[in-house]
């Protein structure tokens, strides 16, 4: 029996001590994944509709407790304040009218070629949902994956970061206090990914894994998932049978958003949108803007307004309605932000702002200034010898800018990454437009837009190395799958009398 741990859940800012929770053991995590699986057929005593109206409910709940899970996501996450409103909006919002996903599991009829409407399309739940969400967000995303698979009818078991669990645990505590409906189909992992993702890759009851992480960890899963295959080979028939059978998987990774200032628009305008796009959350956002791709006849230009606007942001206490920047996640992230801008001056980029960091020598108070670094074009090209801030996500407050010698230069320096989640495009010519539109390889590409859309509207995923499955798509359209169903008793029952 694995012996009960506990974690010591801190402040970011200031390192002290929120609370001790227990940790889950290998025994526990596989006691609640039996639990969850056997209570899912209660979430089929309700139906589509019915199960809304209660995540509606509970978004009001949220909203009543605003305060109190605002300074818990501020305190063991890090995020200012002004942040933690965003994201705590993001899933009142969402919640309260999820009843708008319907159409992604709604029967639907099929005409056939003759005419005839013989078949329905019907959309049924995958089954038991793993979910790993990330540290960057300590409600939003675990708690969208925990509502998606309670609306479409899953059994689902989520696991949030260990670095900040306290939030999550709060809600699900939430839930339990409104006695909430087939709760017991729903449960909280508190583990380490490094081994709780091999218990779910494990279990023959987990149909699906849901992770939001990067594409590096991602196609780790993958390869550990093969290993654990190879192990339920059957060789009996003289030849190999896999016993293990497929698990739905769906991977949310990293991004590289490119932004592209075109020389036709409001230069100081763009530039305050895109320090909000490139900074909130001290740039801790998978979509966050993070190539900045400039118009040669305004590049000056415009990096001075861009600079302008960074040097604006404030960093410091996150309780501060004031504060701009957090303190980082982890120790890890500031080291990343390091090496990317050392590795970036190796190729003689220069630093416009920023550059400096607070480094306290412990897990908490770690600042990296807001940084922006000069790429040259002709580095961006080939991937394999780009610098590292290019070529991948800076998932920290340090971006790049490069200039471009027109459109299609552009699109071409946008193109050039292995990953493909959002692209942004601002101009105000409508030839330039259509081209974004068409030739940018991202899942979801916004042009002339206000930065951070994150309505309910708005779908998430990518290409590329920012998603598996490619595209974009909303969490519950890939927890069912598609049943053709082809009912010909109206045409051919007199015959079969």
């Amino acid at each position: 029996m694995s012996k009960i741990k506990e974690l010591d859940i801190k402040n970011k800012y200031t390192g002290e001590l929120i609370e001790s929770i227990p940790a889950d053991t290998v025994e526990s995590v596989q006691e609640k994944i039996k639990t969850v699986y056997k209570n899912q057929d209660l979430l089929k005593e309700m139906d589509f509709f019915e199960r809304a109206q209660l995540l509606s409910k509970f978004a009001s709940k949220l909203r009543f407790k605003k305060n109190e899970l605002k300074d818990l996501i501020v305190a063991e996450g890090g995020l200012p304040i002004k942040y933690s409103e965003w994201e705590l909006n993001i899933v009142t919002t969402g919640f309260r009218f999820c009843d708008w996903y319907y159409q992604f599991i709604e029967e639907k009829p099929l005409t056939s070629i003759e005419g005839e409407q013989l078949v329905k399309i019907r959309y049924i739940p995958h089954g038991l949902a793993a979910c790993v969400s990330p540290r960057n967000t300590p409600i939003s995303l675990p708690l969208y994956q925990l509502g998606a698979n309670y609306l479409v009818g899953n059994g689902a078991l989520v696991k949030p970061s260990t670095a900040c669990p306290l939030t999550m645990i709060k809600a699900y505590a939430m839930m339990k206090e409104m006695d909430f409906p087939a709760l017991e189909a729903l449960d909280i992992v508190i583990a380490p990914g490094d081994w709780a993702i091999d218990e779910f890759l494990r279990s023959p009851l987990i149909k699906t894994l849901m992770t939001i992480t990067a594409s590096h960890t991602a196609k780790d899963i993958l390869v550990r998932y093969a290993q654990i295959l190879k192990k339920t080979v059957d060789k009996s028939m003289g030849v190999s049978m896999y016993t293990s059978p497929f698990k739905n998987f769906f991977f949310e990774c990293a991004g590289n958003d490119a932004g592209i200032v075109m020389d036709d628009v409001n230069l100081e305008q763009v530039a305050k949108w895109n320090a909000m796009a490139s900074y909130t959350n001290s740039g801790q956002q998978c979509f966050s803007m993070k190539r900045i791709i400039v118009h040669k006849d305004i590049y000056e230009q415009y990096t001075e307004l861009l600079i302008k606007e960074i040097e604006k942001l404030k960093y410091g206490d996150p309780t501060d309605p004031d504060v701009d920047i957090g303190p980082l996640g982890s120790r890890k992230i500031l080291m990343m932000m390091d090496i990317m801008v050392s590795d970036a001056k190796k190729y003689g980029a220069k630093i416009f702002t920023g550059g400096g960091k607070i480094d306290t020598g412990e897990d908490y108070g770690l600042f990296y200034e807001p940084t922006l670094v000069e790429i040259k074009p002709e580095l961006c090209e080939d991937l394999t010898q780009a610098p590292f801030l290019w070529r991948e996500e800076a998932f920290g407050p340090v971006r790049s800018i490069t200039k471009a010698k027109d459109l299609k230069d552009a699109i071409k320096l946008a193109n050039a990454s292995n990953y493909g989640m959002r692209a942004v495009a601002y101009t105000s010519n409508k030839e330039n437009i259509e081209s974004f539109k068409t030739h940018l390889e991202a899942a979801n590409i916004y042009i002339n837009a206000r930065p951070m859309l994150t309505d309910i509207t708005v779908a998430l995923g990518g290409i590329k190395d920012s998603a598996y499955p490619p595209g974009c798509k909303y969490y519950p359209q890939e927890l069912v799958y598609a049943k053709y169903v082809y009912d010909g008793t109206s045409k051919y029952l007199d015959k079969l009398k």
